[in-house]
């Protein structure tokens, strides 16, 4: 039903892949998705996946102050260090790797509260990209709709960093990241109130299905592959059964729960992107598809 769906939405889904590097040396990286726009280099993506550099600001501002603190006091020799003491998990380094070497975000917009960034991409080749999105008009939206989710689970990412450079760098073999779609219905409409950034409303799509890790920030689209909403959380619904299981002897209640897909409505996404006078398509009548700017 959706592979032809899905070989369109493979078109404009791209990895974001996040590195950091720790006081302790230590580096990891982790992956997520973001959509192309349109040919402006325009894109979105889920909000969250900036935690970890909101954490890097805040640890920059915490190491700065404690070097400050520790320059300014001598230790009196044989009596205990008075200098503070850094944290070991605090980060000195971070990195975006935007699907392409040399590509970096700019006029970035991040509502956390809906869990969304609009930015764009530069440089930016439009021949990158041989299809662009084109989003679901969101009143014909409903409930029991077949709809598909795509992105990049199950990849081992990995990152070195190098120090002579200061530079992240993918090791090799992790590229290409192989998309990984699961399909579900359209389940429930939920809405969150408006949101402190924007005053936008928080209107969310529930799927059957779960969101996987590596797939926030991707797409969730119809047969026909228009966006339909855009994946940022999966959520774990009690189903209200207890039964009893044993464990090394010991008899322990296991609950139960349903692991649901939660995306940002079209018509919020859509909302925010007009707001930013961002290009986009919107499904259309008959005639075809309008260019919404």
């Amino acid at each position: 039903m959706f592979a032809d769906a899905c070989e369109k939405a493979a078109r404009y889904t791209r990895p974001l892949i996040i590195s950091i590097r720790q006081m302790d040396g230590k580096v990891s990286a982790s992956c997520g998705a973001f959509i192309i726009i349109n040919k402006d280099g325009w894109i979105v993506t889920a909000g969250h996946m900036f935690d970890s550099f909101v954490k890097f600001q805040g640890d920059q501002n915490k190491i700065k102050e404690v070097n400050d603190i520790n320059s300014s006091r001598h230790p009196t020799p044989g009596s205990p260090s008075n200098l503070i003491r850094t944290d070991p998990t605090w980060l000195t380094n971070h990195s975006f790797w935007w699907g392409w070497d040399g590509v970096r975000l700019v006029e970035a917009f991040v509502d956390r509260q809906i869990d969304i960034c609009v930015g764009r991409l530069e440089p930016f080749d439009p021949k990158w990209i041989t299809e662009y999105p084109v989003f679901r008009d969101p009143e014909s939206l409903r409930p029991g709709t077949s709809v598909c989710r795509l992105g990049f689970p199950f990849a081992q990412v990995e990152s070195t960093f190098e120090e002579d450079t200061k530079a992240f760098r993918i090791k090799k073999g992790v590229l290409p990241l192989p998309l990984f779609p699961n399909d579900g219905i359209h389940t429930r409409n939920l809405v969150k109130g408006k949101s402190k950034e924007g005053n936008h409303e928080m209107l969310y799509v529930e799927t059957s299905s779960p969101g996987l890790k590596g797939q926030s920030g991707g797409p969730i689209f119809d047969k026909e592959g228009r966006i339909y909403a855009l994946q940022v959380q999966t959520v774990h619904l009690p189903l209200g059964f207890q039964p009893t299981a044993e464990y090394e002897g010991k008899r322990v209640i296991e609950n139960q729960f349903i692991n649901v897909g939660l995306g940002i409505h079209a018509k919020t996404i859509e909302t925010i992107l007009k707001d930013r006078n961002v290009k986009f398509q919107l499904d259309g009548d008959s005639y075809g598809y309008r260019i919404i700017d």
